[in-house]
């Protein structure tokens, strides 16, 4: 028995699986762990719930973060430290461009707009997700009846200086320009989870679901919302399995 253990997490390498799954809200633990067997919830400490279970034969750990790149990756961090190789950020973010309410969202890259990365590689390096997991999500994805939309991220901390600063027309002005770039959806993680990963030598990607409206900023409703969350694990779920650890 292994007597490492991460300073946040409270968890040893014996209570976690080699691929894990990375979520904002602690609430979709639980909706994990319902689709999981075997169970071992291991840490509540901080909000940061974390559990592991099996799914498909495999395990796999569920961890919960709260909101932000800096919590994002002390979780990726201490994961990776304790043996995990693969993760995958289940998430949400805002529409942009072309992308729907309720679409999932697959991230071939992220522009790196928040700070915390750059403590861990210099910002000229690119935020580009594991091209294998993110094969396996893509592929699971659109064998799903959800719409699927695969396209840059935006990461950025500020939430209501950045993303939720509307002008007279709607939209942000930064919001606006990026869309018609090509950035498909915004977050405040996507881009700090796949360059922390990187730099710890992890495969990583990010899989979302498209809850907020980036022009209007309408909102998912509830009903819709808890139905497509679980959409959303089943599919990150499938494709961490898909072709073993």
């Amino acid at each position: 028995m292994s007597t490492k253990q991460s300073w946040y997490l409270h968890c040893s390498p014996e209570d976690v699986g080699t691929s894990a799954v990375l979520v904002g809200d602690r609430g979709r633990v639980a909706l994990a762990a319902e689709l999981m067997t075997d169970v071992v919830m291991h840490n509540e400490d901080r909000g940061l719930t974390t559990a592991t279970g099996i799914y498909n034969g495999q395990r796999i750990t569920v961890s919960a973060f709260g909101m932000g790149a800096p919590i994002a990756a002390v979780v990726l961090h201490e994961l990776a430290g304790l043996g995990v190789r693969r993760m995958l950020r289940l998430g949400t973010v805002l529409a942009a461009s072309e992308t729907q309410l309720g679409d999932l969202v697959i991230a071939h890259g992220a522009i790196r707009g928040e700070a915390t990365s750059t403590s861990y590689l210099p910002i000229e390096f690119p935020a580009v997700p594991d091209f294998n997991l993110t094969t396996d999500i893509t592929v699971v994805a659109q064998a799903g009846s959800r719409p699927v939309r695969g396209g840059l991220y935006a990461s950025y901390d500020g939430f209501y200086t950045k993303m939720m600063a509307p002008t007279m027309e709607g939209q942000s002005e930064l919001m606006t320009r990026l869309a018609s770039q090509g950035v498909v959806g915004f977050d405040m993680e996507t881009s700090a989870v796949l360059v922390v990963a990187r730099a710890l030598g992890v495969a990583a990607a990010s899989l979302c679901l498209a809850t907020v409206d980036g022009h209007t900023f309408d909102t998912l409703p509830d009903d819709d919302r808890r139905v497509a969350e679980s959409d959303l694990l089943r599919v990150g779920l499938d494709a961490l399995t898909r072709t073993g650890a």
